[in-house]
């Protein structure tokens, strides 16, 4: 039975629906800025522990995501960190809506305790949802897994010129994504990007990510730039085991560089991918592809495509040749080692 996806803010928790393009509010919260005037401000550590009321550390602990956002809200911080003792963290979807003009959010572990995992328990929906808003937010260190649509979804909006710029995602593992793993409506992305601009993914490790249907096989990704999300940069990590293409664009989405990668049994159409919807018909431009290796391509019955001559693909369903230049360009240094 397919179950219903809650994303849980500080103060306010709302139903999702997922639906072509991922998790999508129902009834979004706006983003939350630092109060003017009140609360402590500047930089506040949150500590989070499964038990937040048992382990008090050296300032403020919490057990939860949610509660260290309320935590930085009511203290009107203007830079924010979450620091996460070792241990597993269940069933948990937030909604990350505080975002202080300028500042910066940092959720990683807690350094000596131990890795964490989020682990969803095949719940559906993302473990994380970044709403636009005026500070970068830094991810890195964790793990995440048994989740359907995602790992992080980063929620700006292209038609209301809701942007998210600057960020990173670091060293994380996303794994078992999907409805191979889990029961619900369709899986998209480990790290899925609407409008989100010059973001770092780097040093991460994306495996098992895997809808199980083959009608849906295409349509999950370890990274996907979507709603004209641009000059971005991934590098540095491994793809592992994807149906779909380990890479996608789309929605207008340009100047994306996917360098120094290694992919191994992953890709549908290609290892970096660009479509053309009917919602969104604007071409990308300048998406590059370099630099990277990569071996045998995700294994369906009677498919023999390896991908050696052409890692790179973009369609538009039957207009193939609409967009000049082509929205990928393929640089140098990329290698096939099956």
């Amino acid at each position: 039975m397919r179950r219903r996806g809650m994303l849980i803010g500080s103060a306010t928790t709302a139903a999702v629906a997922v639906g072509a393009l991922g998790a999508v509010a129902l009834e979004p919260a706006p983003h939350r800025a630092a109060p003017t005037g009140a609360g402590e401000g500047g930089k506040v550590v949150v500590h989070v522990a499964p038990d937040g009321g048992a382990r008090q550390k050296a300032g403020l602990t919490v057990s939860s995501l949610a509660e260290a956002q309320q935590v930085l809200e009511e203290k009107g911080a203007s830079t924010g960190t979450v620091l996460v003792q070792g241990g597993t963290y269940r069933d948990e979807s937030v909604e990350w809506t505080y975002s202080p003009a300028g500042g910066d959010i940092v959720i990683r572990p807690e350094k000596g305790t131990g890795r964490v995992v989020y682990d969803g328990g095949g719940r559906d929906g993302y473990w994380l949802t970044v709403r636009a808003g005026s500070a970068k937010t830094h991810v890195s260190g964790i793990t995440v897994q048994n989740y359907t649509a995602g790992g992080i979804l980063f929620r700006g909006d292209k038609a209301s010129g809701k942007r998210i710029t600057g960020g990173s995602v670091r060293n994380m593992v996303f794994r078992r994504l999907g409805t191979r793993h889990a029961d619900g409506a369709e899986g998209y992305g480990a790290v899925h990007m609407y409008n989100s601009w010059n973001m770092t993914i780097q040093g991460n490790d994306f495996r098992e990510l895997e809808n199980r249907k083959p009608a849906s096989y295409s349509r999950i990704h370890g990274v996907y730039f979507s709603n004209g999300a641009s000059r971005n940069t991934v590098s540095g990590n491994t793809f592992f085991k994807i149906s779909g293409d380990p890479v996608r664009a789309s929605d207008g989405a340009s100047g994306n560089r996917v360098i120094g990668n290694r992919f191994r049994t992953t890709g549908w159409y290609g290892l970096f991918s660009y479509f053309m919807f009917p919602r969104d018909p604007v071409c990308g431009k300048d998406n590059y592809f370099a630099g990277n290796t990569y071996g045998t391509v995700y294994p369906r019955p009677g498919r023999v495509k390896s991908f050696k001559g052409r890692p790179v693909d973009w369609d538009k369903r039957g207009k193939r040749g609409a967009c000049t230049p082509d929205p990928i360009k393929v640089g140098p240094g990329n290698a096939y080692a099956p």
